[in-house]
């Protein structure tokens, strides 16, 4: 915990730049999370082929993203993709991993897969173990980004495991080269091309603290791990029927009142698990506490000719959008539409001001604040940070081209939707993630996401009774 507090430069070792490489700096944003690596674990009710998988992504690579096909290299002091001009078998696209198991996923006790819940209402639910995880990453995969730092390591580790009716698909990739859009953006063009149509043509709210505030905030980070000291991730399941259900009786006292405003889906998940995450707080508490929303660039007309980036684009490009702080009083007293409205309104104004937003990119990508040690609060204060990966559109991944007819006789291929995502991440520094979410995926009929809180504060959670547990 204290070396992610106090870390400001990577220790990875320099590299010589390889021959047959072309190379493109890393951005500030890219080095922001350059310590973390992600695995995104796609889970496909089908049996899948896994040499049409390995087939499409690496010509896809080749022709569309050849930058998702890079080596990452530190040399001269600074972090840089390391494009291969030809990829072979040598210096291939990504590294593919397969196991293929001839049985059912469902027998030998197996880790249950959490799609069958039909509650009609939001509950928690265990985050899927450590026995799960392994589905996901090989044992060669690399964990940490010295790992990727190796000679010839590509971006992206591909691990598949075909069972006789599931099909588990684990995408490893470190934070520096990819956020969850671009991943996304990735992930749509390859189950494009599977199914063959082929390839698609200081900031804000944070806080540079001098050395005083800077203990002071250590110290209160500390102490609260001293009083809660275990990390628990438990996933939610929020049927859109409920969303839709509360967004409609904000959107008529809204009619009622005369108001045009508006309050979207988005808006309404956040607000309605600040108050589940808060909502125990003392009528006396005033402990401000700061929300930042994380929010992808792409849209944000600050790109070539003042417009929104035009082409896909893979690499991180977020930042967060910050919401006014308000008392952990307030998140059990105030009604879920004012909420609401105040994190709607805060987006609102943020999107309407798009010179901000481009001052925010110019003071990370100035001199060395990509590597500067900002806070998100003050001393005194808590915050809580939340990702949104909807519109990466994980649920709607579509891998029926690859499936495997059962039948010799079978020309149509199975639906082969993605039904659920699952993640996990490493890094060799210890990054306590308490105070952050992600909203994972959704389909036709609910949304997932996944809360860290520690131990103590979930306890809490489970004795108000606001939201089930299973």
């Amino acid at each position: 915990m204290l070396s992610w507090l106090f870390s400001l430069f990577s220790t990875s070792k320099t590299n010589a730049r390889p021959d047959g490489m072309r190379t493109i700096p890393c951005t500030a944003l890219d080095v922001i999370g350059r310590d973390i690596i992600l695995t995104t674990g796609l889970i496909v009710k089908a049996k899948l082929d896994p040499k049409r998988l390995e087939q499409t992504l690496s010509k896809l690579i080749e022709i569309k993203f050849p930058r998702a096909g890079a080596r990452l290299a530190f040399r001269n002091r600074a972090y840089e993709f390391q494009i291969p001009e030809t990829f072979d078998t040598r210096i291939p696209p990504a590294k593919f991993t397969v196991e293929d198991r001839p049985e059912a996923y469902s027998c030998a006790g197996r880790p249950e897969i959490p799609i069958g819940l039909t509650s009609s209402r939001p509950c928690v639910t265990p985050m899927l173990g450590p026995d799960f995880d392994a589905f996901f990453r090989s044992k060669t995969c690399p964990k940490t980004l010295d790992d990727f730092l190796l000679p010839n390591v590509p971006l992206l580790h591909v691990h598949v495991v075909v069972f006789h009716d599931l099909t588990l698909i684990g995408v490893t990739w470190p934070h520096i080269g990819f956020d969850a859009v671009g991943m996304g953006t990735l992930l749509a063009a390859w189950t494009r091309m599977i199914n063959g149509s082929g390839p698609v043509k200081m900031k804000r709210g944070w806080f540079d603290l001098g050395w005083v505030a800077q203990l002071s905030f250590i110290v209160q980070f500390i102490w609260r791990f001293i009083r809660d000291p275990e990390e628990v991730l438990h996933l939610v399941r929020i049927p859109k029927a409920f969303l839709e259900e509360e967004k409609q009786k904000i959107m008529d006292e809204l009619k009622a009142q005369g108001s045009s405003e508006y309050v979207g889906s988005s808006d309404l998940l956040v607000a309605w698990w600040l108050k589940i995450l808060y909502g125990h707080r003392a009528p006396t508490d005033d402990t401000p506490i700061h929300l930042h929303v994380i929010n992808s660039l792409r849209g944000q007309p600050i790109f070539t000719n003042d417009g929104p980036l035009a082409y896909p684009y893979t690499n991180n490009a977020v930042l967060s959008i910050p919401i006014p702080p308000l008392p952990a009083s307030a998140f059990g007293q105030e009604p879920l539409s004012s909420l609401a409205l105040h994190v709607r309104r805060a987006i609102i104004t943020y999107n309407a001001d798009p010179a901000s937003v481009h001052a925010d990119v110019q003071w990370h990508c100035a001199g060395s604040n990509a590597f500067k040690t900002v806070y998100p609060c003050p001393p005194g204060a808590e915050y809580f940070v939340q990702t949104s990966w909807r519109a990466a559109r994980f649920g709607t991944l579509d891998f029926s081209g690859a499936v495997v007819p059962q039948r010799e006789d079978e020309m149509t291929p199975t639906a082969a939707r993605v039904v659920f995502v699952h993640w996990l991440s490493s890094s060799k520094k210890t990054i306590p993630f308490r105070g952050s979410g992600v909203v994972a995926m959704e389909d036709e009929d609910v949304v997932w996401t996944g809360q860290v809180c520690g131990k103590k504060e979930w306890e809490l959670i489970k004795q108000r009774g606001e939201i089930e547990f299973i």
